[in-house]
């Protein structure tokens, strides 16, 4: 499992997709971003939550229903202590599917109470309001990644067997290299500097 933070919203301009996108940032490793692409409106309102307003014009009304859904959580002694986005499997589109959970705590002990699925806007906007993370699992991850066109996939221990390739083909071997190596580690090679 990966803990992400809502860091920003950005106007992105590529060849495969072109508008504002929200970006989730690793807690671990600041520099593996996930951008999800939302609208122009939803993107207002995304970025209005994280710089801090507390003031709802009618622009942002809609923000209102979360906050009534916070407060009635307050009122059942519950608050939301994450946010929970997996990859399912669904057999009538015979495919992977986003599925996203809040996980609703009891504010006495601290066990988990529930989980409830909601889609994605809600559970950015919550989780912006509330400033909670977002675990990401490892299958919806794997999801992610970038599929190579060429077929050379990374080497990793993890990969299925016929995915794995030795490291002599992702990397030429130097064969002088390779020789001048071994002769330091057998110590023929002399530091010739007596200075």
């Amino acid at each position: 499992m990966n803990k992400f933070i809502i860091l920003s919203c950005i106007d992105v301009k590529e060849d495969d997709y072109s508008g504002p996108c929200v970006i989730l940032g690793c807690v671990s490793d600041p520099s593996f971003m996930l951008f999800f692409p939302v609208s122009n409106e939803n993107a207002k309102v995304i970025k209005y939550v994280l710089d801090g307003n507390d003031d709802y014009d009618i622009n942002t009304n809609v923000l209102g229903i979360y906050k009534t859904m916070v407060s009635s959580w307050d009122a059942s002694d519950m608050y939301l202590s994450g946010v929970i986005m997996d990859a399912v499997y669904d057999e009538t589109l015979d495919d992977n599917i986003l599925s996203i959970r809040l996980a609703l705590s009891n504010q006495g002990s601290g066990h988990l109470d529930s989980l409830v699925r909601v889609n994605f806007l809600h559970a950015v906007l919550l989780a912006a309001m509330e400033e909670v993370e977002i675990i990401v699992s490892d299958k919806l991850l794997e999801q992610f990644k970038p599929h190579s066109d060429s077929g050379i996939e990374e080497y990793n221990e993890d990969c299925p067997k016929k995915h794995k390739k030795k490291a002599s083909q992702h990397f030429p071997e130097d064969k002088e290299i390779v020789d001048i190596a071994k002769k330091i580690m057998s110590g023929k090679i002399q530091n010739n500097d007596s200075d």
